[in-house]
């Protein structure tokens, strides 16, 4: 009697801290907040099911309720399997511009009929699903930032509520980097989502991965050699590049293609990518030009005529194929290039080495 008693005393004490907390009470953080809450999955591996509700309270999904996305947990304690989340449920938390439940469905549904969403259903394991690409980010503290605090009180003449103008606030600031100012001036900026290089990156940790291309290639029906090679190689093909050295060099440039910035469409939402058959991809022939030439930060000044061929060139892609002529003399180049640089470079610190132990010799 003793033990229920204290086990619904710390039910209701732990329900009442996530209330306090902010965030919406579906009895989830009565277990899942303890510390250590873990699983073992089908495959012997440890996964950590605790959740901070400190940290959850000042994340993007703060005012979302567990079950609003968890939607298939209907009883304690739940399946597994029913812990799956649902990305295009509505949800409780109003949209301001329409006035309507917020969703994720027009974004889901473009997911859905591209390469990765297509065909999840046939192999979860090989398709990212949201929550691959997708975190449950921390909120910016505007309120610690001079010039987010600038932002706050000039939007705060107007939005009387300081508490709501905060809050939107630091969702809108936490997806743009945030100047520092230092004496009037912008010292550095802080990072609030991924750059170019981590989104090359994350893309690479499906991409680069042979046996999982090779059994989306199998399930898609993709049987030819060159289409096959072409996709196996696409990481390795892109990071000999200009694109990719330019990223390479500095994260944030803005002027170096990473992947969404080909792969998706100008006007799209970053889930729209589709095969280059397919006449809604961003690489199909028929949207080169406008892909390529999206900004004043890539290739405007391309003329139409020779638009199409850029996607072929060596400068988005090497040509998959390592037979084939032009790779042959690139690879000839890049040998020789290599050998001449480091000859070059030996040669001269042995000159110097050579000079420098005359000159001892001298002293001596």
């Amino acid at each position: 009697m003793k033990a229920l008693i204290l086990g619904l005393s710390g039910a209701i004490a732990i329900t009442g801290a996530a209330v306090g907390a902010g965030i919406p009470d579906d009895g989830c953080l009565v277990c899942h907040r303890l510390k250590g809450l873990s699983v073992v999955t089908e495959e012997n591996k440890v996964k950590d099911c605790s959740i901070s509700d400190a940290l959850y309270a000042h994340s993007i999904h703060r005012n979302v309720g567990c079950t609003e996305c968890h939607d298939k947990i209907e009883q304690y304690p739940h399946k597994p399997e029913n812990a799956a989340v649902n990305c295009a449920n509505k949800c409780h938390v109003v949209d301001p511009s329409t006035k309507k439940p917020f969703s994720h469905k027009s974004v889901f549904e473009t997911w859905k009929e591209s390469v990765h969403g297509k065909n999840y259903q046939k192999a979860p394991d090989i398709y990212p699903y949201c929550s691959y690409c997708h975190t449950n980010d921390l909120l910016i503290d505007v309120t610690k930032l001079e010039s987010m605090k600038m932002s706050l009180n000039r939007c705060s003449i107007c939005h009387e509520n300081k508490d709501w103008t905060k809050d939107r606030l630091s969702h809108v600031a936490s997806r743009e980097p945030i100047p520092v100012i230092k004496n009037g001036f912008t010292h550095k900026f802080i990072k609030t989502r991924r750059d170019g290089w981590e989104i090359v990156e994350l893309c690479a940790s499906c991409h680069e991965d042979e046996k999982k291309m090779e059994k989306a290639l199998e399930i898609e029906g993709i049987h030819d050699e060159f289409a096959k090679e072409h996709v196996l190689t696409a990481v390795e093909s892109y990071k000999v590049t200009m694109h990719s050295k330019m990223l390479y060099l500095d994260r944030n440039d803005t002027r170096a293609a990473d992947c969404l910035d080909c792969h998706t469409n100008k006007d799209g939402n970053f889930h729209d990518i589709f095969h280059k058959e397919d006449p809604r991809s961003s690489i199909n022939e028929k949207n080169i030009e406008l892909t390529c030439g999206r900004s004043t930060e890539c290739h405007p000044l391309v003329p139409a005529k020779d638009m199409k061929n850029m996607a072929t060139t060596k400068w988005v892609h090497m040509h998959p194929i390592p037979d084939s002529l032009g790779q042959k003399i690139v690879k000839i180049v890049e040998e020789f290039m290599f050998w001449l640089t480091t000859g070059t470079l030996l040669f001269a610190v042995t000159i110097v080495g050579l000079d420098l132990l005359k000159n001892l010799r001298r002293k001596h």
